[in-house]
């Protein structure tokens, strides 16, 4: 598979299998291991030809684990990225890879009265998160006795930790009051403006390892949060900007590749063969060149 990432962190395949320090920083696969392990045991994808079926973390999943939960502060053992920006085309399995981070963030991540929301600009998409999330917890024996699920209020609340996940929108009036721990903000290129992006991030102040994950489709608004966020992974992939705490990750064409080529598609998605098809953008393709 092909990413334009920050090269933080050897293949996830590659990692020591002791904690190491590299470059300043230690990498611990102990808490990755986990987190891969509790996809492919506890969770089962909803929806698609894998309906059913244990979720196995592909490999652009499984490093983005690797890197935003195994990569930590030598002296604190606290994690280093508190932001992530993940920016993929539609199709590649985002939102269901997500409810998977937001679940681990309410039951393994060991933060007692943890507080995870799944953001957006509608009611509606901030719930389609939260519902894939739903449906595992239903799925999963385990996961259905300590966790309770309350459709009516969008709400799952993890009883052993006292913790809860919630789906908010933009006009959320409770916003305000928040005490995030993890914020799963999804397509954030449809907010209109900063105000729930930036209440959010404030809520984070008493945490002491907060994680807020940006995840979505490009947008085309170029006075939007999800632009600037963009201009800065931009700035921290080229080197010509440095936030030791903040991740990027694009899957993109780039300005000169050519867009008929199989090759750039695969660089773009990272996710395809499997949940986008080839055939499908073959026909996309000629639709487009006609």
């Amino acid at each position: 598979y092909s990413r334009e990432s920050l090269m933080l962190s050897l293949n996830h395949e590659n990692w020591p299998d002791k904690p190491e320090v590299i470059d300043g920083w230690l990498y611990d696969r102990s808490k990755p291991d986990l987190i891969v392990d509790f996809y492919a045991n506890c969770l089962k994808h909803g929806t698609g030809v894998h309906a059913g079926q244990p979720f196995e973390l592909l490999d652009w999943q499984k490093q983005i684990v690797f890197d935003l939960f195994g990569c930590l502060h030598p002296e604190t053992g606290l994690r280093r990225f508190t932001t992530a920006y993940v920016e993929v085309p539609r199709k590649n399995g985002k939102s269901q890879f997500a409810a998977g981070l937001a679940l681990w963030m309410l039951c393994g991540d060991g933060e007692q009265g943890a507080q995870v929301y799944s953001a957006a600009f509608t009611l509606r998409q901030a719930s389609l998160v939260f519902d894939m999330a739903s449906q595992m917890v239903l799925a999963d024996s385990a996961l259905s006795t300590f966790c309770k699920v309350r459709k009516n209020t969008r709400t799952i609340f993890y009883e052993n930790g006292g913790s809860t996940y919630r789906a908010i929108p933009r006009d959320d009036r409770d916003a305000h009051g928040l005490n995030a721990s993890s914020i799963i903000f999804d397509e954030l290129h449809n907010q209109p403006d900063r105000k729930l992006w930036d209440t959010l991030q404030t809520s984070r102040g008493m945490r002491t390892q907060p994680l807020t994950i940006a995840i979505t489709t490009a947008g085309h608004d170029r006075s939007s949060i999800c632009y600037e966020l963009h201009k800065q992974s931009r700035a921290i992939l080229d080197g010509t900007s440095s936030d030791p705490t903040f991740y990027p990750c694009i899957f993109a064409a780039g300005p000169d590749d050519d867009w008929q080529s199989e090759e750039v598609w695969k660089k773009a998605n990272p996710s395809l063969g499997q949940t986008v098809r080839m055939d499908y953008l073959r026909q996309e393709c000629e639709r487009a060149k006609t």
